[in-house]
Formats: structure tokens, sequence, C-alpha cells
């Protein structure tokens, strides 16, 4: 036989499983397209010529790589439906007498096409598309428009070697399933498996603990530097939790249901749990693949638009004032009156202006005690580290509008957590009587820290000095330093100004940010990652679209003999109608429901890690999940009418 006929061959076989064909290569298509579009403004030169653009590569070049494990994991998972569905088809070809080198012809040339057109069209699109990315990049981070055109030659090869090497692996594991199967096996394929599920209590039980123990660990953590280290070890136990919840949780409560007598043996509930247990044991791996990325779009989603959202409070509660100083080692012996007159006679107004030395240090407290040496205790220790700013009460007297004095032994304590309990505190082998807990700190206000957190004032900058030095005796050269700040607002350009600041021969030892500069770098930072956000969950939506349609395909079949004998043994069609649509119901939307309860525990942990970024409105991230989930399960309905019309399509000629 010629080239040409496993050619035709081929090409009729994508025509007549086109229903099942389309979707998989539209969705090669579309992950093709991406990803040739985050190589392309990942390595675009004009991206360079605009500010930002920089920070923006990396977190693009972070999106690379996930798209590319995502595609090979995704278009790799997809195809196993494709080949699931076509087992009969190539039974019929082996009896007919087609051998399996034949068959392997035939599917490299039906790989071959698949690819060529995933890679001539996603190619084609992402071109078309890029400048518009690129553009939308420049408007998000308020950048000038760069004119011109860019091809990526190296985002082209990228994606041909990328989804090449992908429908390589494919087409040798279809061989492989091929091979190892006798025709008869591939004939009677959708007959295979389907005994009553058995309960699996020991993997129940497992399911139970992952998921109860990443749901505790979420609540529980306190500290958001620890809850960096934990949100992993939580994300893995949830995965593996809501894969045994939909494999083995669920049949087991449905073989719960079964033993109750008077609860199974009724028309609807007798119907409902069978199909419920075969559904469950059959599409399982299906459903939780579709829980998972639902809640990977939602906490994309709501993370990145939170942070987006919350720039301007993020940027006020790190600078609260236009220009910042800050002046380490020499340059915090400044006298902060000669420094205001400095800035006069260069043409400079200060106001508002707020100026203090303050000494910073981590630890945490024991029974009034401070620890500073923690870096050998271990993860425990990490979950207590609390910030420690100690300052000169004449610093702040005025800002504050604080009356009274300090003795060089006692202190003023505020914490933005709990109030000390001890009467003394004992700092670096020296006590301190407690003299007041302040109930309120204006400074507190704009501190951008994200920990618990200790303000320490004392009488003097001399006694700073010697706690500077006490530390130092305590801990060899692992002190800390003291440090001078110095906060204004000026009426004046930003730009002439810091050039002025830092041109100044008697003040350039101290180092000067301005506002303005750093809410451009935030947005910069914010914007990459909403970008990025918005671009993987729209990936993730695709992958759940092509999950959930296949996944109705194959219950629509495997469905369509199920319902044709209930009818014949003398159910009746409203019965049969009923019990399907409240299968398809449940099922449909289990993942949805599943993917909302991880979110609502998700949160005490995201806020957290949101911290960390400096985003410290809950509200707003409460509204914006809220929003997000409300969006995602609209889409999720529509979803869900679409594929469901595929489904009923399919068994609805024999109900």
């Amino acid at each position: 036989m010629s080239r040409a006929f496993y050619l035709n061959l081929a090409v009729d076989n994508l025509k007549k499983n086109a229903r099942t064909i389309i979707p998989y290569i539209l969705t090669s298509v579309l992950t093709t397209m991406m990803l040739y579009m985050v190589v392309s403004l990942a390595t675009n030169p004009h991206l360079d010529e605009i500010v930002g653009g920089a920070s923006i590569k990396q977190l693009l070049g972070f999106g690379i790589v996930i798209i590319e494990i995502f595609a090979f994991i995704f278009l790799f998972y997809t195809h196993s439906f494709l080949i699931k569905r076509r087992q009969k088809e190539f039974a019929l070809f082996s009896i007919l007498g087609m051998e399996k080198k034949h068959l392997a012809r035939v599917l490299f040339y039906e790989t071959l096409i698949t690819l060529l057109v995933s890679l001539i069209l996603g190619i084609g699109l992402g071109i078309l598309l890029d400048k518009a990315m690129f553009l939308i990049i420049a408007k998000m981070i308020g950048a000038d428009i760069v004119l011109g055109f860019y091809f990526s030659f190296f985002g082209m090869r990228q994606c041909v070697l990328v989804i090449g090497l992908i429908y390589v692996l494919i087409y040798f594991y279809s061989m492989i399933r091929i091979h190892i199967s006798s025709p008869i096996e591939l004939l009677h394929s959708d007959h295979m498996g389907e005994k009553e599920p058995k309960a699996k209590w020991f993997l129940s039980i497992i399911g139970i603990l992952c998921l109860g123990i990443g749901y505790y660990l979420s609540i529980s953590t306190k500290n958001p530097l620890s809850a960096l280290y934990v949100f992993f070890v939580a994300v893995v136990l949830v995965i593996i939790g809501t894969y045994l919840l939909f494999t083995s949780i669920s049949v087991t409560f449905l073989k719960l249901m079964k033993k109750n007598k008077n609860y199974y043996y009724k028309t609807n509930h007798f119907i409902s749990i069978s199909g419920m247990m075969y559904r469950m044991k059959q599409n399982a791996v299906g459903l939780a693949n579709i829980c998972i990325l639902s809640t990977m779009v939602l906490v994309m989603l709501s993370t990145t638009l939170s942070m987006w959202t919350s720039i301007d409070r993020v940027v006020d509660s790190q600078y609260p004032r236009d220009f910042i100083g800050t002046g380490y080692g020499e340059a915090s012996n400044i006298d902060f009156d000669e420094m205001s007159e400095e800035l006069i006679r260069m043409g400079i107004v200060p106001k508002n202006f707020l100026a203090y030395k303050r000494l910073h240090y981590a630890g945490y407290l024991k029974n009034g005690t401070l620890i500073t040496d923690y870096q050998n205790e271990g993860m425990n220790a990490v979950n207590e580290i609390q910030e420690f700013y100690c300052l000169p009460l004449k610093d702040i007297q005025d800002y504050e509008n604080m009356k009274g004095s300090l003795k060089p032994n006692e202190i003023y304590v505020y914490s933005n957590v709990e109030k000390v309990k001890e009467k003394t505190l004992s700092l670096f082998g020296k006590e301190y009587v407690v003299k007041k807990q302040l109930d309120h700190l204006k400074m507190d206000e704009n501190n951008p820290n994200v920990t618990e957190h200790y303000y320490i004032i004392v009488d003097s900058e001399k006694t700073l000095e010697r706690m500077q030095q006490d530390q130092l005796n305590v801990y060899d050269d692992n002190a800390s330093t003291i440090y001078a700040s110095y906060l204004f607002d000026c009426d004046a350009n930003d730009r002439r100004v810091i050039e002025k600041l830092t041109q100044n021969g008697n003040i350039n030892n101290f180092i000067w940010t301005n506002k303005s500069d750093q809410k451009q770098g935030l947005i910069e930072l914010y914007a990459g990652i909403l970008f990025i956000g918005i671009f993987l969950s729209f990936l993730f939506i695709m992958a759940t679209i092509l999950i959930m349609y296949y996944k109705q395909i194959t219950e629509g079949y495997e469905d369509k003999d199920r319902f044709e004998i209930m009818q014949k043994v003398g159910l009746e069609q409203s019965d049969v109608k009923k019990a399907i649509h409240s299968q398809v119901l449940t099922v449909f939307f289990m993942p949805l429901l599943v993917a909302g309860l991880h979110v609502c525990f998700a949160y005490p942990m995201i806020e957290k890690l949101l911290h960390l970024l400096f985003v410290s409105d809950a509200w707003l991230y409460v509204r914006t999940t809220a929003m997000c989930f409300v969006a995602f399960a609209l889409v999720y309905i529509v979803i869900y009418v679409l594929t469901s019309k595929v489904y009923y399509g399919i068994v609805k000629r024999n109900v």
C-alpha cells in the first residue's frame, strides 16, 4: 500500500472523529499561541526600551517554564481521552487485516497533521496577537508606546521544539497502548472495568487526613514568614487529599448510603447512588483535575487582582512622605536640625517632615527576655519571630504628642498584637522598666512590616547607642546598627529634588528615594504578576473546558447502553431523565463546590502571603475572591450548558 493510502486514511479518520479531534486541535493551537506570545514578549528587545521592562521579562521567563510544563501534562492527559474513544476503531482495523505497523503509519500521519495545524495556526495567531499583548503591558505600567513590529525566531523555535516533543511522546505512548493490547481487548475496552467499585477505607482515611492537615496548616499559621514555608506543604497535602476525595472518599460515602436499606431501596435513590458510584469510579481523576484547576484559577485571579487594585494603599503604607532619606553607619550621626537647614539652603522646603533614629532587630520575647540568637532553633523559632524597633523619645515626642519623660532604665512599649505581661523586659542583659504600654502609635499606621512587632521607646539617643553596644557584647559581631530616617513632603519636581539631594556633599551619604519612583517600580512588579496570572488562568480555564467536554462525551457513550437497559426492564422514561439530570448536575458541580471550599480554607494563609507583598487590606481580598468566584461560577455554568448538550445528544435516542 502506498503512502497516499495511509495519508488519505488518516485524513478520513480525523474527519470522522471531528467531534473529539477538533476541540483537541483547537486547544493545542491556543496552547502553542500562548507559548509563542510569552516567549516572544520575554525576548522582545522593545521591552527593554520601556521602564520596568527588565523585571517583567524575568516574570515572563517564569511563566514560560509553567506553560511548557503545563502544556506537556495537559496535552498528554487530554489525548488519553481520544485514544480511549478510538480503541474500538483500532480493533476493527486489526480484525479487517491491518497490521500494527500499518496502524502506526496511520497514527503517524494523524499526529503529524495535528502537529502541523497546531504549529502553523498557533504561531500565526501568536504573531498576530503578540503586539497587542505588548501594548497591554506598556499600558499597564504607564510606559510610552514603542513603534515597530517584532518577530521572535526564538519563540517559533521554542514552540516547534516543545510542542513537537510533546507530540512525539504522545505518538509513542499511543503505539505502546495499541501494541500491548489485542484486537479483542480493544474491541471490548468500553465494557471493561464495570465491576462495582469497592470502598477503600484506608485511602479514604488518608485523604481525610491530608485535607484536614492541609486546612489546619492554613488556619493555624500565624506568622507570614512561616506561611511562606508552610504554603507549599499545605498545597501538596490538599492536592493529594483532593484526588483521594474523588477517587476513594466519595465512593466510600456512597457505599455507606447504600447500606442504609430504607434510603437505598427507593427508585430515585437506587438509580442515583448506583449511577454515582460508577461515575465517581470512572471519572474521579478528571473531576479532581477540574477541581484543582478551578482552585488555581480562583487563587491566581483573586491574589493578582487584589495586588493590582491595592497599589496606592501599598505605596502610601511603605512611603508615607514624598521623599525618604536613610543614613547608615557614620551617616546616622547626622543632626536633623542641621539637615533641615541644609535643605532650605538648597532651595528645598520640607513639609510634614518626620526625622528619627532607630535600632531594629528581629527576635522574640521569652518570659520577658529578648532572644535574638534564634538561627539554630529551627522552624519553631521562625514561627515566633517578631520585629523590634527602638527609638529615642525626643525624636517622636512632638509627632506622637507624648507627654512626660523617661529615665535611662525606663521604656514605653507598643505592640501591634498583644500587650507585654511583664513589668520589666530584659534586653541584651539589661533590665528596663515598662513605664507605660501605649494603646496607639501614629508611626505604626504607616509601618509596612507584616510581622508581629514592638516599638520600644527609650529616653535618649545615648540609651539607644548603649543598647546597641549591649547587643554587640552579647552576640559579638552580629549586632544591629542604628540608622537615621528623614522623611518629608515637597512641592518641587520629584526628579530635580532627588538630583539636588544626591549631589549635595553634606548629605550625600544618605540614601534617597522618592514616592513616585517607588510606585512605578511597584506597578511594574504587580503588572507582570497580574499579566502572568491572567495568562495562566486563561490556560487553566481552557484546560478545564476541554476536560469537561471529553468527560461529557465519555459519560454519554458509557451511559447510553446503561439507560437503555433500564428502560427495557420497565423503568419509566421520566425517572430515567430525572436520574440523568441529577447525576450529571451533581458530578459536574461537585468540583466547583470543593474548589470553593479549598479557597475558603486557603484564605488565612494567602492573606499572610499577601502581607509579605504589603497587601494588608483583608476585606479587599475577600471581596475580590468573592467576585472572582461568582464570575468563574457563571463561566462554569455556561460550560455546563454547552457540554451537557453534547451528553444529552448522545443518550437522548434511548431516553
